[in-house]
């Protein structure tokens, strides 16, 4: 028996070392891992002495052995940081959440000597480029710095600074970028024949016109707008302020006074990191906030997947709503005799497209608490095929792989199944208030799915990676990654959206865009710590769409104004570039 015991304890002890070592694996399970194969490992090897020895000797055998355990233990922590997990210990890019970036620096340094490649818009406009100076040298520029504003690329492109590293397109496809990957046979001939290693080129979805345009739109505001290709999930712009210019943070290798060129690197770095609207997070892909009623779309899509429990049409609009009886809160409406609004325009029987063009809040805490009901949890299924997740089960990242991006969580807590199981709470999250915390990009996505007839696609920066002598290395496939509706429910959510604009809250209507039909959905979203959080979501033109948009304005008020504004105007901006 005590046999068996240890041969299962060493293997055990050597399946959590392998564990620890794979890639997939993550950080923070690592000592764990190390520890508790220790500790089975030493109850397995200690049978190794074959005959019990006493006195000094038996003291030096007990030192020899834990000596042995601890150089192994040793030995297995190098061999993993040094050689198996050594390239993404090099390459790791750690964000804070104050937006301050820690990378590896000697990444940026090596390659100095690199003409690093181009970054192109999806036009072929020149985000960024090297010029080689002196000793064949060079450092990153940005030639349209003369054309836009570099604020409204700084997050999309992210920077190369001898200081401070790599961070954004820079650091996710630096090796690309660097030359290290893609172009080995020509990196040789140029170190044989002692001429510079040139990186790969690439190549964004985005349209730099449009990310000026959707850049200067927000006017100063703290939020952010992303734009998705409704067919194919590419990203035609995105930005997120407050935002920096990534050509501050490097260092010009040709600068008469090299101290001073450091100096003014180091002092923009730190006026970045010290305020404390934190302008290197960016919003788009890592702020995580409440939707508010944008959401309701979500609860509205459930409803029309399972209208036999859901009933779409047999909804009332009352102006307070109590989902139990031991809560003294009701659900509240925004204003007084909602129902009275909507009779007004869609009669009496007002069904779905009511009480969603004028954003009922107890209508929807009713469809929620009906999907819910009798343990058939269709609201929280509904969600999860827009991957919004449950606390234990939300992932490391949202869907982009092309930049960090964070995922969108539908509750959360120590207490989050308890909490969930209480109709306030599904009825709170209906509305889309309660524990949701969704990224703008996640609300695009969803606004994508309903204008792609139900697909939901991966979104995507990057178009396609070339070598410089024009060879294609990589070339994005668009990608289907969920069938959240069917094609009928696409259509029929469609029809409520545009209710909304045309129809709804006279704010949404400068959702519109003349000679087009808009759809869309408001959200003003409560925040503890201040003013509402302003959403649009914005799908046009209905009868095909062409492109899906979100809108999120921090502390910006109601959505059917500031957020349904500049939903308008960066969709006009939209289809008139037509990326």
């Amino acid at each position: 028996m005590q046999r068996f015991l240890k041969s299962l304890a060493g293997l055990i002890a050597v399946g959590l070392i392998i564990y620890g070592m794979v890639p997939w694996s993550k950080e923070e399970h690592w000592l764990p891992c190390l520890w508790i194969a220790t500790i089975l490992g030493g109850f397995a090897i200690w049978p190794i002495r074959t005959q019990r020895a006493t006195g000094i000797y038996t003291a030096t055998q007990n030192l020899a052995l834990f000596m042995i355990i601890g150089f192994t233990m040793l030995t297995l922590q190098l061999l993993r940081t040094q050689v198996i997990r050594a390239d993404e210990i090099y390459n790791r890019v750690v964000a804070e959440d104050d937006g301050n970036i820690i990378s590896n620096i000697r990444l940026v340094r090596s390659t100095n000597r690199i003409k690093r490649g181009a970054i192109f818009d999806s036009q072929g406009v020149t985000l960024a480029e090297n010029v080689i100076v002196s000793d064949n040298r060079s450092y990153r520029t940005y030639p349209i710095a003369n054309q836009y504003d570099m604020r409204a690329f700084g997050h999309t492109l992210g920077y190369v600074s001898s200081i401070y590293g790599l961070y954004g397109l820079e650091s996710s496809y630096n090796e690309y970028l660097a030359g290290g990957k893609g172009n080995s046979w020509q990196n040789l001939q140029n170190q044989l024949f002692s001429r510079p290693r040139e990186g790969n080129n690439v190549q964004l979805t985005i349209n730099a016109q449009l990310q000026d345009r959707a850049f200067k739109a927000l006017d100063g505001r703290v939020g952010s707008v992303v734009v998705i290709d409704v067919k194919t999930g590419a990203i035609r712009a995105m930005v997120s302020t407050p935002s920096f210019d990534p050509s501050q943070l490097t260092l010009r290798l040709d600068a008469e006074d090299y101290s001073a060129e450091s100096d003014r690197v180091v002092n923009y770095w730190n006026s970045l990191i010290s305020d404390e609207s934190r302008p290197l997070v960016f919003r788009s892909t890592q702020g995580q906030y409440p939707p508010g009623s944008t959401f309701k779309t979500v609860t509205a899509i459930g409803v029309l997947n399972n209208p036999e429990v859901g009933k779409p049409e047999d909804i009332t609009c009352p102006n307070e709503l109590f989902p139990q009886t031991d809560v003294s809160v009701p659900v509240v409406n925004a204003v007084d005799d909602e129902a009275g609004y909507i009779a007004q325009k869609f009669g009496e029987k007002f069904g779905l497209d009511g009480v969603y063009a004028f954003s009922c809040n107890t209508a929807f805490a009713q469809y929620g608490i009906r999907l819910q009901s009798d343990g058939r949890n269709l609201l929280e299924d509904q969600a999860r095929r827009f991957h919004i997740y449950p606390a234990d089960e939300l992932p490391d990242t949202g869907d982009l792989t092309d930049l960090p991006s964070a995922p969108s969580q539908l509750y959360g807590g120590e207490d989050g199944d308890e909490w969930w199981s209480q109709p306030v709470a599904i009825a709170d999250t209906a509305y889309g208030q309660g524990r949701l915390l969704v990224t703008p990009l996640e609300m695009a996505m969803i606004t994508q799915a309903i204008g792609n007839n139900g697909d939901m696609m991966k979104p995507y920066l990057v178009e396609r990676v070339t070598t410089p002598q024009g060879g294609e290395l990589y070339q994005a496939r668009p990608r289907k990654i969920g069938d959240p509706m069917s094609v009928e429910v696409s259509q029929r959510i469609r029809i409520s959206m545009k209710a909304v604009v045309e129809q709804g809250w006279s704010g949404a209507t400068v959702a519109g865009v003349p000679g087009y039909s808009v759809g869309g959905k408001s959200g003003t979203a409560e925040n503890p710590l201040g003013a509402p959080h302003a959403w649009f979501i914005s799908l046009a033109p209905l009868e095909d769409p062409k492109y899906a948009v979100a809108v999120m304005v921090e502390n910006g008020g109601e959505g059917t104004s500031v957020g349904g504004s500049l939903a308008g105007i960066v969709m006009s901006a939209a289809l008139e570039i037509n990326p």
